[in-house]
């Protein structure tokens, strides 16, 4: 059975169009009908609803209450279908783009700046997926990734939008509390906060290899914390709960609101960088391309020096 027991939708279609103008001759000509087939689609239209929807008089015609009724219904309706239909062409004209970072980046570097991105190319339909599983463009699932290493992938277009600095951070409290942190052997007596997580990301460093790099070959004393996203670190850190490592592109922000602090004045450069990544078809894309344009002049604005002040930190 059907759903809507209606007339057909080409008798309403005419309707719409001789209520609107008052008259079957400028209905008939906007519907590129003749006059007589207009109004046998009005009369068929009456006899099918048992309505009288128009007073025909000498010169003009008129709806009828019920008319004038039908009348709003239709045009709410055809209304609705025409923004319908507008939107959807709308959003299969609009270019699509999926960008894949990791959780770290995305949640902290990507989409603090994406508002902005949003302004100045409104059009462009824009999705982020968040993963510690680098994606490379190319296997239909993005178009885009910001992926860390050396620069090297084949197939891929590379474009490097900064290296990477880390250093240790910790809440201002934490620090109060523990005055004789000053150097970085002295990070063996704190509670340290680690990050369980695979090396494609960060570099693969990690405590041990931080404090290796600055001549420090002992073991930590305290146990430490250990979480397997990165949010949970800083959340940690920035709770007093001990000191963290912190990438220079999440924290140094963070620094500069003072919401954490560097205890000690040694910083790590990694070899690598994050670098923004397309496929060698791909790249030229329009909507790819201005999105591509953009986040190199949203890096081009982090020059990737610490907040760090070193001993200064300890008379805050």
């Amino acid at each position: 059975m059907k759903k809507y027991q209606l007339p057909s939708l080409d008798l309403f279609h005419s309707f719409e169009a001789v209520a609107r103008h008052r008259s079957f001759t400028l209905a008939a000509g906007e519907l590129c009908l003749t006059q007589s087939a207009v109004s046998r689609q009005i009369r068929t239209l009456e006899e099918s609803l048992g309505l009288r929807l128009f007073h025909r008089l000498h010169r003009a015609i008129e709806l009828t209450p019920s008319g004038q009724r039908l009348f709003e219904a239709v045009t709410r309706g055809m209304d609705e279908i025409g923004t319908c239909l507008t939107a959807l062409g709308a959003a299969a004209r609009a270019p699509q783009i999926t960008v894949s970072a990791s959780v770290a980046f995305a949640w902290f570097w990507l989409m603090p700046r994406l508002e902005h991105f949003g302004a100045l190319q409104p059009e462009i339909d824009l999705r982020v997926l968040a993963t510690d599983q680098p994606i490379t463009p190319g296997s239909g699932e993005v178009d885009v990734a910001i992926l860390f290493g050396a620069g090297q992938w084949e197939g891929l277009e590379a474009s490097l939008l900064f290296g990477e600095r880390v250093y240790p951070v910790c809440s201002p409290a934490y620090l109060r509390d523990h005055p004789a942190l000053l150097r970085p052997e002295d990070l063996l007596d704190q509670t340290l906060l680690h990050l369980e997580y695979g090396k494609s990301s960060f570099g693969g460093v990690d405590w041990r290899s931080w404090l290796l790099r600055q001549g420090v070959n002992g073991q930590p004393v305290r146990r430490g914390l250990r979480f397997n996203a990165y949010p949970l670190v800083l959340q940690a850190a920035e709770g007093g709960q001990g000191v963290a490592l912190g990438w220079s592109y999440v924290t140094d922000p963070i620094l500069a609101a003072g919401r954490l602090v560097c205890p000690v004045d040694r910083v790590l450069e990694t070899r690598d960088g994050y670098y923004l990544c397309t496929s060698d078809e791909a790249g030229g894309a329009p909507g790819i391309r201005s999105f591509l344009d953009w986040i190199k002049a949203e890096a081009a604005g982090h020059d990737g020096s610490c907040m760090i002040s070193g001993n200064a930190t300890h008379a805050k």
